[in-house]
């Protein structure tokens, strides 16, 4: 057996494995052996069936298999000896000629690759890249403190009912007359909120309310969507057929969401007991945080204005028709309008994946224990503020980034983020970097 590379031209090749029958007889022999040591055939004892009927009935599936095992083998290890650096995977050539497993004794398998061009990376500071400082301006400012004063709040007890009331109330099915319904729906200490009541005409009925009062309402006209008002009367979505549009309700309370206090209260509940002990502090406290914040979508920024300018500045050209064939062949559920549209970025990316790789072997760029946990702090500290946690201790942080590390799937992630990490960095400090601050809109619209 032998493998031939063909060089077409400097992206592509063709791989041809040569095989025989003979480079395969022994284990079809030893597969087939094994076959008739467990074959159940009707009028043979286990183990006694005629090793020509075994034949008959396998040798071709096992001669298959055996010549795919061996190809694939093959080639997988003539590009790891001969260190050739392929895109995607090997395709059996459309040049393939039909084999016949019956009448022949040799047969050649071809194969299509690509491999990854030549280029060089060449960086200078005549190249310019804009670090964007966002500006924390006076409104976003007062809109940060709101939301805190919100996110504390709390239900306060009111004596009348406004449109942003909740009602804890007890309700009574009626009949379309307005009476009692015999074995009816009783509920007792139901909330309804006034704020999500769909018709405004029951909604202004059930504002100015005091508790105490009584009042018969269209629960299907005030919550037309099936799902609400199944939670609210604690039914399927099936039953609600079986039940009456009209509804008695007695108000027991009516209570109103209040933004916190701005006070000491609120000052620990958001930063920790006595990190600050003024407005003043708090307010300035919010602004070091929104800067945090904004830090990280402008850094974002910032890589993505990087990997685009090296990308630009590097002449590279791919084998783009066999990747196109091979990103057919390895997702069959893309259509090919799918595939027409997502070419152009796999391309860009590939290209990213190729200089990245460049840069980090040429610069020998490692990465440790340290770097890893780093990057799976940063990447969970990212996760709580999206749940509006944004100081959590530093221990807590260190638990959770260790657990993670233990998953080897996320272990592999933190790895090529830190490693494009280092990337990123070396790239930027290669050029000429220039900071403009910018307003939150400005910045927004850049990415438009």
């Amino acid at each position: 057996m032998e493998v031939v590379k063909n060089q077409i031209d400097e992206l592509n090749a063709t791989l041809t494995v040569n095989v025989a029958n003979s480079d395969v007889e022994e284990n079809v022999e030893k597969t087939l052996k094994e076959y008739r040591r467990k074959a159940n055939v009707p009028g043979f004892r286990p183990g006694n069936v005629p090793i020509g009927l075994i034949k008959k009935m396998y040798g071709t599936a096992v001669r298959v298999d055996e010549l795919n095992k061996t190809v694939s083998k093959a080639i997988t290890d003539y590009i790891t000896e001969n260190k050739l650096n392929i895109l995607g995977d090997p395709l059996p050539s459309e040049s393939q000629e039909q084999i016949d497993l019956e009448k022949n004794d040799s047969f050649s398998f071809i194969f299509d690759i690509a491999l990854a061009p030549e280029f060089e990376v060449k960086l200078s500071k005549e190249d310019k890249l804009t670090k964007y400082l966002i500006n924390i301006d006076d409104k976003m400012l007062e809109d940060g403190v709101e939301q805190n004063k919100q996110r504390f709040g709390g239900f306060e007890n009111i004596e009348k009912s406004t449109e942003e009331s909740m009602l804890t109330v007890d309700m009574t099915e009626l009949t379309p007359e307005g009476e009692l319904k015999e074995n009816g729906l009783e509920l007792f200490d139901s909330s309804i909120s006034l704020k999500v009541i769909k018709d405004e005409n029951i909604k202004k009925e059930l504002v100015g309310l005091e508790i105490n009062t009584i009042k018969d309402i269209d629960l299907k006209l005030a919550y037309p969507n099936d799902t609400e008002l199944s939670s609210l009367l604690g039914v399927s979505k099936e039953d609600l057929d079986k039940l009456s549009n009209l509804f008695r309700i007695t108000i027991k309370l009516i209570k109103e969401y209040r933004a916190a206090e701005l006070n000491q209260e609120l000052f620990d509940k958001v930063f920790g007991e006595n990190a600050v002990s003024s407005e003043a502090e708090f307010v300035e406290k919010i602004k070091e945080e929104m800067q945090s914040a904004y830090l990280r979508e402008t850094k974002y920024k910032l890589f993505l204005d990087a990997k685009e300018a090296v990308i630009k500045k590097t002449n590279m050209t791919l084998p783009e028709a066999f990747l196109e064939r091979w990103i057919k062949v390895s997702n069959k559920e893309l259509t090919e309008e799918q595939i027409k549209n997502e070419f152009p970025r796999f391309i860009e990316d590939l290209k990213w994946t190729l200089i990245k790789t460049n840069i980090a072997k040429t610069n020998e760029f490692k990465v440790n224990d340290e770097d890893l946990e780093n990057v799976a702090k940063e990447q969970l500290r990212a996760q709580f503020v999206q749940y509006g946690m944004s100081n959590i201790p530093e221990d807590i942080l260190d638990k959770y980034a260790k657990e993670s590390l233990q998953n080897k799937e996320e272990l592999n992630k933190f790895y090529e983020r830190a490693i494009e990490d280092k990337v990123v960095d070396f790239i930027i400090d290669e050029f000429e970097l220039e900071e403009k601050e910018i307003s939150l809109d400005e910045f927004y619209k850049l990415f438009n």
